[in-house]
C-alpha cells in the first residue's frame, strides 16, 4: 500500500503525530510534513490540530475507513502471493514404484503436506524406465525404484541406493502350488502377472539390454503366458481370480494378505535388486532436492520394519 496512506493510518489511529512517528521510525517534522502534503493533494482538511493531538475531520473519517479497507486488501494480497510463491517453489514432483508408495513414500508425502501445506504435489506411480524418461524430460524431480541395469551412461543421473529388495511370488490361497515347496521350474506351467512391465517407447534410456534379457531368460518369461497391466489393482484381481503368479517385493506380503494372496514357499530365490533414488546429477545440491531426500530418509527409517 502507498507509504503516505500507511503513515496516515498510523496518525489517524493514534491521533498523535509523535506516537505515530515513533512507531514508523520517522521524525515528527517529516510525518507532519507528509500529512500536510496528503491534505494538499486531496484538497481537503483531514485533521484538526488540537492541544491533545490530531482529531479527524469528516473527510479524515472517510479516508480512514477506506484506508483500512485498502490495508486489508493489501495484506490479503501479500498473503496470497506468498502462498503462490510457496506453491511453485516447493512444488513436489516425484515418481515411485507401487511397492515403495505403499510402504513408505505415502508417509513421506503426508509429512511434506504438513510442512508445505500450500505446495503443489504430483505423484507418478509406475515402471522405472518410464520414471527415468519423466526424470530426464523434467516432468518429475526424482523417483524411487529399482536400479536399472544397462542404463545409458550419458543420461547424467545419480542413483542413491537405499536397500536391497527381494521378490516373492504371490498367489491366491487355494492355488495348486501352495501345497508344496516350489523350485523355479515348478512355476513354468502357470501364467506370470507383470505389474507395470517395460515399454518399448522408453527403451532409449537403456544402453545395454543384455542384463534385462538374461534375467527374463532365467525366469523363463519369454516362454510363458503373461498377464500384464500398469494397475496394481488389476493385477491383484487377476491373481485372485486365476492361477497366475504375481512376483512382487516380499515386503508387500502384509499388504497382499488383505486380498487373500499368499507367497509361495520357494526353494531358491526368485529375484533381488537394489532400490534407491534417481535424481539428475546436476541437481544433487539443490536445496529443495536435499530437503525432499531428508524426508524420504526419515520416512524410510520410520517404516523400516515393513521393508525387512
Amino acid at each position: 500500500m502507498d507509504k503516505i496512506l500507511q503513515q496516515f493510518l498510523e496518525v489517524a489511529t493514534f491521533q498523535n503525530v509523535s506516537h505515530a512517528a515513533k512507531k514508523l521510525c520517522l521524525s515528527q517534522p517529516t510525518l507532519t510534513h507528509n500529512m500536510k502534503k496528503l491534505e494538499e493533494s486531496l484538497e481537503v482538511q483531514l485533521f484538526v490540530r488540537t492541544s491533545n493531538g490530531m482529531k479527524l475531520t469528516e473527510f479524515g473519517e472517510v479516508l480512514l475507513e477506506q484506508t483500512r479497507i485498502m490495508q486489508r486488501i493489501y495484506d490479503n494480497t501479500l498473503t496470497k502471493m506468498e502462498m503462490l510463491k510457496e506453491r511453485h517453489e516447493r512444488e513436489l514432483k516425484i515418481g515411485s514404484g507401487h511397492a515403495w508408495w505403499y510402504l513408505f513414500l505415502r508417509d513421506m508425502i503426508d509429512t511434506y503436506r504438513q510442512v508445505h501445506s500450500a505446495a503443489n504435489i504430483h505423484i507418478d506411480i509406475g515402471n522405472h524406465l518410464r520414471q527415468m524418461d519423466l526424470l530426464l524430460s523434467g516432468d518429475i524431480d526424482l523417483f524411487i525404484g529399482h536400479e536399472i541395469p544397462g542404463l545409458n551412461k550419458r543420461a547424467g543421473v545419480l542413483f542413491i541406493p537405499l536397500f536391497i529388495s527381494r521378490d516373492k511370488v504371490f498367489v491366491r490361497k487355494d492355488h495348486p502350488l501352495t501345497m508344496k515347496s516350489c523350485s523355479l521350474a515348478d512355476l513354468m506351467d502357470y501364467p506370470t502377472i507383470e505389474i507395470t512391465p517395460d515399454e518399448v517407447r522408453h527403451s532409449h534410456v537403456v544402453e545395454d539390454f543384455q542384463p534385462k534379457k538374461l534375467e527374463r531368460t532365467q525366469l523363463h518369461l519369454t516362454e510363458k503366458i503373461l498377464y500384464r497391466s500398469n494397475s496394481i489393482v488389476t493385477c491383484i484381481d487377476m491373481a485372485c481370480n486365476s492361477n497366475g503368479l504375481l512376483p512382487f517385493p516380499g515386503s508387500m506380503e502384509g499388504f497382499f494378505k488383505q486380498f487373500n494372496l499368499v507367497s509361495l514357499a520357494l526353494t531358491e530365490e526368485y529375484t533381488k535388486g537394489s532400490v534407491g533414488i534417481y535424481i539428475i546429477r546436476e541437481k544433487q545440491d539443490d536445496r529443495h532436492i536435499k530437503d525432499v531426500l531428508e524426508l524420504i530418509y526419515q520416512s524410510l527409517e520410520k517404516n523400516r520394519h515393513l521393508l525387512f
